[in-house]
């Protein structure tokens, strides 16, 4: 996969911004950061050549209480338990959160003045033939007074890859990564609102 650097547009609070991306192969557990995560039941090593994504806000006008702002990602995962099926055996789409922010009810992967997200997945096959792996990484507004606690969408892109094992041999297929609209947003609002009640979301 050759690197690439995406800049998306956004307004937030009437004012106009950039968002870059940045995605690429994971060529270094030390980069990745995934060396923090040695001896959690797997090789890291084996983290390499799966991708790596950066987002954050290379400009904008605002300042302040302007710059409010969160990420939320869900993740789809396809998985094929057998090398000859033709449609995925189990789908699954869940909220990309930790356990913690899981347990208090809490949609964001990220959140701050302004927010960035990261995220290097890796080793997701399980005990499957195969998986697609496809991230739908939102850019919304932090809810508060200022915008009535509303959550909403500000920008959107979809990145992923494939993996799949044969004779013990791992394949780890890239995707190119594509900027989306609010209609992507709006297909995940059922799955936000059923999770993650206490939240309104638009």
């Amino acid at each position: 996969m050759k690197d690439s650097i995406s800049k998306i547009s956004f307004i937030l609070n009437g004012k106009k911004g950039i968002v870059e991306v940045y995605y690429e192969a994971n060529n270094s557990v030390s980069k990745s950061g995934f060396d923090l995560l040695d001896g959690i039941g797997f090789d890291v090593e084996m983290c390499i050549g799966y991708p790596t994504m950066r987002a954050y806000v290379k400009d904008y006008e605002g300042t302040g209480y302007y710059t409010a702002s969160a990420w939320i990602q869900i993740i789809t995962k396809k998985f094929f338990y057998s090398s000859k099926d033709s449609i995925p055996t189990q789908v699954v789409s869940e909220a990309d959160v930790s356990d913690n922010m899981q347990k208090l009810g809490v949609p964001f992967f990220s959140f701050g003045y302004p927010a960035e997200i990261y995220d290097a997945p890796c080793n997701n096959l399980g005990r499957s033939a195969s998986l697609e792996w496809i991230a739908d990484t939102f850019f919304v507004t932090f809810p508060s007074r200022i915008n009535n606690d509303t959550i909403s969408y500000l920008l959107g892109f979809r990145w992923g890859y494939e993996e799949s094992e044969n004779a013990g041999s791992r394949k780890v297929k890239i995707l190119p990564m594509e900027i989306t609209d609010n209609m992507i947003w709006e297909e995940h609002l059922p799955l936000l609102k059923e999770n993650f009640p206490s939240w309104k979301f638009e």
